[in-house]
């Protein structure tokens, strides 16, 4: 399930109300980061409805997450949350908007 949307509409209180354990992306723990550097899956053991908020942080999970629901076989198995606007420092380009050193070929 992936539950979107503003900053502070409630998606992760939400999502706690049906999850039976979470990992919090933006927690600033240094193992999230670890664990996101050595094997993102790492993050997806846990009691299931396992809550993965704020996802976004870790695009890479995205896959790990598909891949693990086809694995399980098994349907509720994970809950995401993000916010719909980028984190301040993402860099995104539609190439019509191309600026140098912005990576996008226009």
């Amino acid at each position: 399930m992936l539950i979107e949307g503003v900053r502070a509409c409630g998606k992760t209180m939400t999502g706690l109300q049906h999850a039976a354990s979470e990992v919090t992306l933006d927690s600033g723990l240094p193992q999230i980061r670890a664990a996101l550097d050595l094997d993102p899956a790492l993050l997806l053991d846990g009691d299931t409805p396992r809550l993965i908020d704020e996802w976004q942080l870790a695009p890479d999970l995205w896959n790990a997450v598909r891949r693990e629901i086809d694995a399980r076989r098994s349907p509720g198995q994970f809950i995401l949350t993000g916010s719909s606007v980028p984190a301040e420092d993402a860099t995104r380009c539609s190439g019509a908007t191309a600026s140098p050193g912005c990576g996008c070929d226009p």
